[in-house]
């Protein structure tokens, strides 16, 4: 994980029972002196962003770890810290299809679909391997606009990704999410499952 909002390292750390936000904040602490992250408020009601720095990412490089060392500008930091988040959420509700079994990141992906990704085709925000044998695609959307997108380009998505797992929040913008993708869907053999974001 490159970044993580502070709010959800309760989970992170301790998942069965989690620490007070007290104690992630002291750990964060602990991780600041180090050098090895940074956090600053980002997002509204998200707590501060907690994101590698370069020394951070280099140390989990050494470690085998996957740190993406691409420039982290503040979207990118978001973009990895809900995609985070998406995956604490998908390890503590089983979806349908039971509990997580693996995970893929967007950079893991990228890798490994070299030529999908220079052909233009979609790039999935993680890719969640559940306990059934089934994947899914991971397409996180937090405003209406990537929701719009989304609705627009479910057809083309599912050609390649006929399981997609939606991460957004619960209410966005007054319209609730999965009635305004179940009209596209039901047109189409995809399966959607939800993730409040």
């Amino acid at each position: 994980m490159g970044a993580i909002f502070e709010v959800d390292i309760p989970v992170l750390l301790s998942p069965e029972l989690p620490i007070s936000i007290n104690a992630a904040r002291s750990v964060v602490r602990r991780w600041e002196k180090a050098g090895v992250v940074q956090a600053e408020a980002m997002l509204a009601r998200q707590g501060r962003l907690v994101r590698l720095t370069a020394t951070g990412m280099l140390l989990m490089t050494e470690h085998g770890g996957g740190a993406d060392v691409r420039a982290q500008t503040s979207a990118l930091a978001v973009h990895w810290a809900l995609a985070s988040r998406v995956r604490l959420r998908i390890e503590e509700a089983a979806l349908g299809a039971g509990p997580m079994r693996g995970w893929v990141s967007e950079r893991q992906w990228r890798l490994d679909n070299a030529d999908a990704v220079s052909s233009g085709d979609y790039v999935p925000h993680g890719m969640v391997l559940l306990a059934d044998g089934s994947v899914g695609a991971v397409h996180i959307a937090h405003t209406a606009v990537e929701l719009n997108w989304l609705q627009s380009q479910l057809a083309e998505i599912s050609r390649n990704h006929p399981r997609i797992v939606i991460a957004v929040p619960p209410d966005l913008g007054g319209r609730e999410p999965a009635l305004v993708l179940a009209d596209t869907a039901a047109k189409m053999a995809v399966h959607l499952q939800f993730v409040d974001l």
